[in-house]
């Protein structure tokens, strides 16, 4: 006879603020998930995971999210009503395709040139100086600088761009206030506005661009005008989120390593494992929520339907199961390749992880080589368990 879920133990999201990969590691030798005092369950295995990412019982959880928190309009409610990462079934496929399409002829060489130069400007602006916080005076701007060179934002309108960005991403990060909310209800009214405007010039002058192609690959799918603009304001956020919190990790966990620093500025061709070594280690995206439309049995125990599930990459991620020494930084590791879960799975998969993996790449490239005696002053704290995480101040200097 199958377990109930009574015998599963349930969670204080406190231990998890407190020490979320600790929590996750006490638990998963024992149970294949665990229930979360503030509702829901958190999957923890590597296994578990990689399979119920695809798994058509666990689904997009649509306006769930924004339903619990009192929303049911406005422009952040949109972006789960219309959403392609939180739709299901047709809706998903057709919100989609134009773009996975239009990302997948993005010239991913052209992409790389832009963050790179994009990564040395950043740096350039601050050399003269002795420190810089590399959370807000880089990897928060990076991916946004990226975006806006494939979006075709003019320079002058970057600026506006970058600070709407920022306001509206504060309410997919752990523990918004209230008046973070509303500012972020404001920022993404405007920024959808902008987009339009992008759009609009887009069609009056078609190019070869990643935009124009877009636009011409969503009108095959019947998408409409509200969708097409959600899909655009999601590849945002996506992208601008789990990139600005793998870049400090990256760097942190690489700095706090001096022999596998070295071993990076001696040899360039170790980024890879060093991007996905931080991918492992501390993941920008904490893992996917979806919801239970059937009970499933894992292990013996039951989950049941109708409950929202995290399928969390903190904890599969750091598996004693698949790695060994799981709570080391490790670039040389010899499984590196199934960090690739950092990205997600099955249909859902991140539809840019190819630009998300270049920026990554890119960004702690250009650190290595304009500031290879770079060193950290402070450890930030990595805040977050569910979705988007985020990143306290990091503090890096670089003086001889």
């Amino acid at each position: 006879m199958l377990d109930t879920l009574h015998t599963v133990p349930v969670v204080a999201s406190s231990d998890l603020e407190t020490d979320v990969h600790g929590t996750f590691a006490r638990y998963r030798p024992a149970y294949p998930f665990v229930a979360l005092d503030t509702g829901g369950y958190v999957i923890l295995r590597h296994e578990d995971v990689s399979r119920l990412l695809l798994d058509p019982r666990l689904q997009a959880t649509g306006t769930a999210i924004p339903a619990q928190a009192g929303m049911s309009e406005g422009a952040l409610f949109d972006i789960f009503e219309q959403g392609m990462l939180t739709a299901n079934a047709d809706a998903h496929a057709r919100r989609r395709s134009g773009l996975s399409r239009a990302l997948a002829q993005q010239v991913s060489e052209e992409f790389r040139q832009h963050v790179r130069r994009s990564a040395a400007a950043l740096i350039d602006a601050y050399r003269d100086g002795a420190t810089l916080d590399l959370a807000a005076d880089y990897a928060a701007k990076l991916p946004i600088l990226a975006l806006a060179g494939l979006l075709g934002v003019p320079e002058p309108d970057v600026p506006t761009f970058m600070q709407d960005i920022h306001a509206m991403d504060e309410f997919f990060r752990p523990h918004p206030t209230e008046q973070a909310v509303a500012d972020a209800e404001q920022a993404a009214r405007r920024l959808r506005n902008y987009l339009e405007d992008l759009v609009q010039a887009a069609e009056n002058n078609p190019s070869e661009g990643f935009l124009s192609r877009y636009i011409r690959l969503s009108q095959e799918d019947d998408v409409t005008r509200l969708e097409l603009l959600v899909q655009i304001v999601q590849l945002i956020i996506g992208g601008t989120e789990s990139v600005r919190t793998g870049l400090v990790a990256q760097a942190v966990h690489l700095l706090s390593e001096p022999e596998q620093w070295q071993a990076v500025c001696e040899d360039l061709t170790l980024v890879p494992n060093a991007v996905a070594e931080g991918l492992r280690f501390e993941p920008g995206i904490a893992g996917v929520v979806r919801v239970s439309v059937e009970d499933i049995e894992i292990d013996g125990w039951v989950l049941p339907a109708g409950q929202l599930v995290l399928l969390s990459f903190m904890s599969a991620l750091r598996d004693e199961r698949v790695f060994e020494r799981p709570h080391a930084f490790d670039i040389s590791r010899s499984n590196l390749k199934l960090a690739r879960l950092a990205f997600g799975g099955g249909a859902h998969r991140c539809v840019a992880d190819a630009l998300g993996r270049a920026e990554l790449e890119e960004g702690p490239s250009a650190l290595v080589e304009r500031l290879p005696n770079l060193r950290l002053e402070g450890r930030p704290d990595f805040q977050g368990h569910m979705f988007v995480r985020k990143t306290t101040e990091c503090r890096v200097s670089w003086q001889p």
